[in-house]
């Protein structure tokens, strides 16, 4: 047993041992773990950086494994060390040394487990001794062997190896920051920024309401994208002007302010900005006070010190200045300063007189002449007045000259003259006073001569003179440019007027001329369309292009009457009769411009082409055609009645300077004083008016019915050889025989003066007579025309195409055709003579043609109905032509009987023209019963529109032939009783009674026909033409004759005035408005302006 107690007692040796290893084991294993651990942690924070929470758990995550460590790897093999822990059993022991010593093997766990048998037997006893004899040279604490651990030993160069790289690294300063936030979990730490700000900029210090520019670096491991700086609780992003400099403006600063960079989480520390306070020039008020002689009130200017002012201004300057110490005034580098007077307040005082430029500048202890302003100060010197004059003035003039102009001066205007002179006499001057205001600037206007008396023929000078009011150098005076007048004699204005009528006549040929290429252009246009099925946009073109032609055609020839007209107005003829025959040639013209302005057939012309429909242009095309023919007549009409009057008044004219011109020639034959040298020029007028009675003839030789002005060839003749013989008596000093052959001169200067006063005479008085009858014959024709046409009317409504008379009658009406064209031509030739005809006959002569050539072809083409208007039409446009006529051929002869002759067929008994009134009554009561009366102007509108344009003043009724033929002879009648009313002088209200009732007869026949009332109307007028009876009629008294030509030219010359003035004032418009507030550099400038703008 002794053997087995040794066993067991090593046993508990190597127990021990196997601990203790364990012990050395777990110790290194601890160091081991423990120190990888806490290496892992640092680390943790080192790349972590955590906050105090997380932390936190790191560090009690780190207590709790090293604890967990520690109890595994020392206090277990202590505690089994120290067997307050069971540890491994004896098997357990025996196994691990049977497995160490090969000879152990099982040995000892057998004995062991025989130990442990219930039954102890002698055997078993005997078999434990024996066994643990066998092992009790074996060393159980062999099998433990503690080099073993050394292995453990390598592992900790890791931990080594690592703590040396990190402090190869330079980070174990960090690390130990990392351990030192670790074992204090809950204090916070600010981690360290991987870069730091640097200011650049220096001086924190700012001019009040400047700008400030300030600059930033960064420096460390990273360079940060942005950098914001904040201030006033707001973050704004800084400009990256390099990498890593930064930079930011402060606008407009006006108080300290601090501010701090952010980056990310880096915020640098606060900085200040100190502000430097600024000298303010607040307000400037400048106090004029002006010289006594300006006459101009004291003022006062506000923020501006430009100054424009009178020499010898005195100037108050007052400014107010804040945060300043001092204010100056620098003029040429001479530096005042201002007086304070209050806080805040300083003023400066000077009397200037002559220009300068000046500063006024601010200043404190910071900063000086801070704020400078600048200003330029300019002194007036009283200056020359100025006159700027225009004129519509011509250098020959019969009327009065207008003058606008424009006066204008720095400190008023004193007076404003007008001098004038005779250019001969230029040292005898007369001068006139305008009135005007003391205004600095304004327009006048003046008439000259006005109520000035100046003589015809003399050539005057004139100009205008203005002063102004200065007192101290006295009034200055300036002159306008001159100009010259000549009020024209009556012989020189005549002399323009015919001239001037002459340019017009030849201007009006041409224009006619002109007509006549468009007439032709208008008929190839008329036959391409007629020949063409449809027409297209070339044939539009060629419309549009006659078109335009013909409106700039139509725009000069109005023009061209329009300076016929004008030409005809400027003067009133001598005598009576050629001043009625200007009067109805101005009448005419009238009537022509009247008609060129309604006429609408171009525009209608023009939107038919534009539409391309054939067969409304053609119709278009004909008409304008027929129009265009009525108007080259009626020009042609008007160019020969103006060269007729031509004719006339240059004969008259040329008889009056031959009787001058004789007056002229007696009186040097009786005082031969001047002797050779007037008589000369006696020579060279003659000679003059002989080369201007070639030139009468000629133009007489150019009218179609040349008149009968005697040529006179060879009293010329004797008149040139008796004045060059009294030249040669004067130069040979034979003065009787001079002054024989002077009185022979002058005779025969008067005698064919005479003449041609004569000729005109007769030629008026004998063209009265052939023109009353060759428009009784015209009258005649178209009665006859009427009636004929009024048959074919009938007959054509009762038969038609198949009727054997239809050629016969078709015939006819191309016949009465040709007949209308003779009665026109007939007219034509008669109304280029008798100025008196009126043009409006033109309408009624272009319908009747119109009709005609339409009846014609709707005929032909068998539309009866359309053709039947249309010769109701030609008869409509007939009878008015021949009411017309009748009318005018009764004033004719009435205006003659008034005269003192009298015309053919015009006697006149009241009891025969009762009779004849008598027989009208029974003729309109036959009619009556009959119920005969046609209305007229009822069928065909579209195709007879032509008839009703001419204005038919019988309304739109046409008239048949019984009533009109009533008509007539009541007209008729009426004319002889006015006719002999006016011989007698009879001018009772019972005649003018009659006469009214007589008019309204005539009114009632054409309106209501065959009516009750008619008849009544009739009746009434036997009765009244009863009361005359058995009264005489005489012949009457002349009739003064009423011109309004002095009331025309008088509108014409104030309607000139008026467009004159409105011409300069639409110039000097902005001058003339006084209120305009501008100061006086300002006014000047404007003034040379407009001045320059007037000149041009």
């Amino acid at each position: 047993m002794n053997a087995f107690l040794n066993i067991e007692q090593k046993l508990s040796f190597f127990y021990k041992k196997y601990y203790t290893n364990e012990l050395i084991k777990g110790s290194l294993l601890f160091s081991l773990l423990g120190v990888l651990y806490f290496i892992f942690t640092i680390y943790v924070e080192y790349f972590l950086w955590l906050q105090p929470s997380y932390r936190t758990i790191l560090f009690l995550i780190f207590i709790f494994i090293e604890l967990f460590l520690f109890f595994k790897f020392i206090i277990t093999p202590i505690t089994q060390l120290i067997k307050l822990k069971k540890g491994i059993n004896e098997f357990e022991s025996s196994k691990i040394i049977g497995d160490h010593f090969p000879e152990v093997q099982d040995k000892l766990l057998n004995i062991l487990q025989l130990k442990k048998e219930q039954k102890e037997t002698d055997l078993i006893l005997a078999s434990i001794q024996q066994k643990s004899l066998e092992l009790l040279p074996v060393q159980f604490t062999k099998a433990v062997d503690f080099k073993k651990n050394v292995v453990y030993l390598k592992y900790l160069i890791f931990p080594i190896f690592i703590w040396l790289l990190s402090s190869l690294s330079g980070i174990d300063v960090e690390l130990y920051n990392s351990l030192t936030r670790v074992i204090n979990p809950k204090v916070v730490f600010v981690p360290p920024a991987p870069f730091s700000f640097h200011l650049v900029t220096e001086n924190l210090r700012v001019i009040e309401g400047s700008s400030y520019t300030v600059s930033l670096s960064t420096k460390g491991v990273v360079v940060p994208e942005e950098v914001k700086v904040l201030y006033n609780k707001q973050g704004y992003f800084m400009q990256e002007t390099a990498k890593g400099i930064f930079s930011f403006t402060f606008t407009n600063v006006v108080a300290p302010l601090d501010f701090q960079f952010k980056s990310e989480n880096v915020i640098s520390k606060l900085y200040s900005l100190e502000l430097i306070k600024t000298p303010l020039i607040q307000n400037l008020v400048i106090n004029l006070e002006y010289p006594g002689y300006t006459n101009k009130k004291d003022e006062k200017v506000e923020n501006t010190g430009n100054l424009l002012v009178p020499e010898g201004t005195k100037i108050r300057w007052d400014v107010v200045a804040y945060q300043s110490d001092s204010v100056s005034f620098t003029e040429n580098k001479r530096r005042d300063y201002f007086l304070e007077t209050i806080q805040n307040n300083f003023t400066y005082k000077k009397t200037v007189l002559k220009n300068m430029d000046y500063n006024i500048s601010s200043s404190n202890k910071h900063l000086q002449d801070f704020e400078k302003l600048s200003f330029n100060l300019r002194v007036i010197v009283d200056e020359f007045p100025s006159i700027i004059v225009q004129s519509n003035i011509d250098s020959v003039n019969v009327e009065n000259a207008q003058f606008a102009g424009q006066v204008s001066d720095d400190y008023g205007i004193n007076t404003l003259k007008v001098i004038y002179y005779n250019q001969d006499t230029p040292s005898q001057k007369m001068s006139f006073l305008l009135d005007i205001t003391k205004a600095n600037i304004q327009t006048f206007f003046y008439e000259f001569p006005k109520q000035l008396i100046l003589e015809k023929g003399v050539d005057y000078e004139l100009y205008f003179q203005v002063s102004d009011n200065d007192a101290i150098h006295g009034n200055k005076k300036t002159n306008s440019k001159k100009f010259k007048y000549r009020k024209q004699t009556n012989e020189e204005f005549n002399q323009e007027q015919l001239k001037d009528q002459k340019e017009t006549i030849q201007n009006l040929e041409n224009a006619i001329l002109n007509q006549e290429q468009q007439k032709e252009t208008l008929q190839k246009i008329q036959q391409e369309l007629q020949n063409k099925k449809d027409i297209n946009w070339s044939d539009k073109k060629k419309v549009d292009e006659f078109l335009r032609r013909q409106k700039q055609y139509e725009q000069m020839m109005e023009r061209q009457t329009e300076n016929l007209q004008q030409s005809l107005e400027q003067k009133t003829e001598e005598t009576e009769s050629l001043q009625n025959k200007k009067q109805q040639l101005k009448k005419r013209i009238e009537e022509l411009l009247t008609l060129n302005k309604q006429k609408k057939l171009l525009d209608e012309l023009q939107k038919i082409a534009d539409k391309l429909n054939k067969e409304e242009l053609v119709k278009k095309v004909k008409q304008l055609a027929q129009q265009n023919k009525q108007q080259e007549r009626s020009l042609e009409r008007i160019l020969e009645l103006t060269k007729r009057f031509y004719v006339e008044e240059k004969t008259l004219q040329l008889a009056k300077k031959l009787e001058n011109l004789s007056k002229k020639q007696d009186s040097l034959k009786n005082n031969n004083e001047k002797g050779l040298e007037e008589q000369e020029k006696i020579g060279n007028e003659f000679n003059e008016i002989s080369k201007e009675l070639e030139e009468l003839a000629k133009d007489n030789e150019k009218l179609k019915e040349p008149m009968n002005i005697p040529q006179q060839q060879e009293e010329s003749e004797e008149i040139k050889q008796a004045l060059s013989k009294s030249e040669e008596n004067l130069q040979n000093k034979q003065e009787k025989a001079a002054q024989k052959s002077q009185k022979k001169a002058s005779k025969k200067m008067q005698q064919m003066s005479q003449k041609m006063q004569q000729a005109i005479s007769d030629i008026q008085e004998n063209s009265i007579d052939e023109n009353i009858e060759d428009l009784r014959k015209i009258l005649e024709n178209l009665i006859t025309f009427s009636f004929k046409q009024e048959d074919l009317l009938v007959k054509f409504n009762k038969i038609s195409v198949r009727h054997p008379d239809f050629g016969k009658e078709l015939k006819n009406q191309n016949e009465l055709k040709t007949y209308f064209e003779h009665i026109d031509d007939s007219l034509f030739v008669l109304s280029m003579r008798l100025p008196v005809l009126s043009s409006n006959i033109q309408t009624e002569l272009s319908n009747t043609h119109y009709n005609l050539d339409a009846s014609l072809e709707n005929l032909s083409q068998n539309r009866f109905d359309v053709a039947g208007s249309n010769q109701q039409y030609v008869m409509t446009a007939v009878n008015n032509l021949a009411d017309l006529f009748s009318n005018l051929l009764n004033d004719m002869q009435n205006n003659m009987s008034a005269s003192g002759k009298k015309a053919k067929g015009s006697s006149f008994s009241l009891p025969t023209l009762i009779e004849k009134q008598k027989g009208l009554s029974e003729q309109l009561k036959k009619g009556f019963k009959n119920k005969n009366g046609k209305k007229d102007g009822g069928k065909g509108k579209k195709e007879g529109e032509q008839g009703e344009k001419g204005g038919n003043k019988f309304g739109k009724e046409q008239l048949n032939g019984e009533l009109f033929k009533l008509y007539q002879q009541q007209n008729i009648l009426r004319g002889q009783l006015n006719e002999a009313l006016k011989q007698g002088g009879e001018n009772n209200d019972k005649a003018k009674k009659v006469l009214k009732t007589m008019e309204q007869l005539e009114n009632d026949i054409l309106e209501k026909g065959f009516h009750q009332v008619t008849i009544q109307r009739m009746q009434q007028l036997e009765y009244e033409l009863l009361k005359l009876d058995k009264a005489a009629f005489e012949q009457g008294k002349d009739k003064k004759r009423k011109s309004n030509t002095n009331s025309s030219t008088y509108h014409n010359k104030q309607l000139k005035e008026l467009q004159f003035k409105k011409q300069f004032y639409n110039q000097m418009e902005i001058l003339n408005r006084q209120s305009l507030p501008l100061h006086q550099d300002f006014e000047k400038k404007v003034q040379k302006y407009f001045s320059k703008k007037i000149k041009e």
